[in-house]
């Protein structure tokens, strides 16, 4: 698929200036040239002054590399009030927002890739609290996060393992080594979720691929391979279950989100494909109860919205942020939207439904 470059305004607009005024003179030097050599280089490099025009045309409109005059992101763009933003709570601030999960009666917890903690917001965001450290010691990486029962589940990429902590933040050890787990290679674990059976689906970066870990932590069911074919994956970062227990997984190589049945048998593909895709690198992606699905962008600065045919609905960015980078989405009974930003090292809240 296409990729975007763009140039910064400045720089991409000072260019275009000095190409397109440079295109003219040279015009005038070639209908001026007093030889047919000179008419020829004057031609010559006219042409190329006129393609590097376009070009930085291109470059500075985001006009996608594979071509002009396909379809550019942003045409569906909302700029969204949030109806409340976490930032300084309680004298806790946000470093790396990577992953949210909110339980039932609304309380959120942030993974917190840097300083390396998991971090609780009661509902209304007035009040904030650390978990416990993993093993004592500093080197906590957690990429994601997922709730079950009244244990928070998150994945610390750089120990390999899957570790748990009850409802008041207390550790209470790792559930999964992954150097450990029996039947697949050496697994790079990211992304996690969990259905209500207490089964694990956890993406693995490193074999492009999904593994899926049953209620007794043994390995299930594996699937996915490196590929762009429907049901290949490409460094997939996120994955979560919708209530009807298929799995939605951020195929973030690929710019795309894959749906697989319980059993790990591709089901379908958003976007449908009939057009560029608008997504960049999707991270991670939800679907709530009418089937609506939304996806954190980090690179596109977006939260994706598609109906339950796959269809693009609309693009969401915060009403006051210059810069956004999504990079988790959470959907909660509510209809509030959770979405942690790590640009602005926010996690801010939507009422969408």
């Amino acid at each position: 698929p296409s990729r975007f470059y763009r140039l910064s305004p400045g720089q991409g607009w000072g260019a275009f200036r000095w190409c397109f005024a440079g295109s003219f003179v040279l015009i005038f030097l070639e209908r001026r040239g007093q030889s047919s050599v000179n008419r020829s280089v004057g031609a010559s490099m006219t042409f190329y002054m006129r393609i590097t025009t376009l070009l930085l045309a291109a470059a500075v409109l985001g006009v996608p590399a594979g071509g002009v005059g396909r379809a550019v992101a942003g045409e569906k763009l909302e700029r969204v009030a949030p109806v409340a933003v976490f930032a300084d709570i309680e004298g806790i601030t946000l470093g790396e927002p990577l992953g949210v999960a909110v339980d039932f009666d609304g309380n959120v917890i942030v993974a917190d890739g840097s300083p390396g903690r998991l971090v609780k917001f009661d509902g209304t965001g007035t009040r904030a609290q650390e978990f416990d450290q993993p093993f004592g010691s500093p080197g906590f990486y957690p990429t994601d996060i997922a709730l079950y029962g009244f244990f928070s589940y998150a994945i610390d990429e750089r120990q390999r393992a899957l570790v748990r902590f009850d409802k008041d933040g207390t550790f209470r050890g790792v559930l999964l080594n992954f150097d450990q787990l029996e039947g697949t290679r050496r697994v790079s674990p990211y992304g996690l979720g969990v259905d209500t059976q207490g089964r694990i689906a956890i993406t693995d970066i490193e074999n492009h691929q999904v593994l899926l870990i049953d209620s007794f932590l043994r390995l299930d069911i594996l699937f996915g391979n490196y590929g762009s074919y429907a049901g290949q994956l490409d460094t997939p970062l996120g994955v979560s279950f919708t209530a009807d227990g298929e799995i939605v997984v951020a195929d973030t190589g690929n710019r795309r989100i894959q749906f697989y049945s319980d059993a790990g048998e591709p089901l379908s593909i958003v976007p449908t494909g009939e057009d560029p895709s608008p997504l960049r690198s999707p991270r991670r992606a939800v679907v709530d109860g009418e089937g609506v699905l939304y996806v954190a962008d980090p690179t596109a600065g977006r939260v994706f919205v598609f109906d339950s045919e796959g269809r693009l609905v609309s693009e969401l960015m915060p009403l006051d942020a210059d810069q956004f980078q999504p990079t988790d989405v959470e959907i909660h009974r509510d209809g509030r939207l959770f979405v942690t930003d790590a640009m602005n090292r926010v996690l801010y809240v939507f009422k969408v439904m």
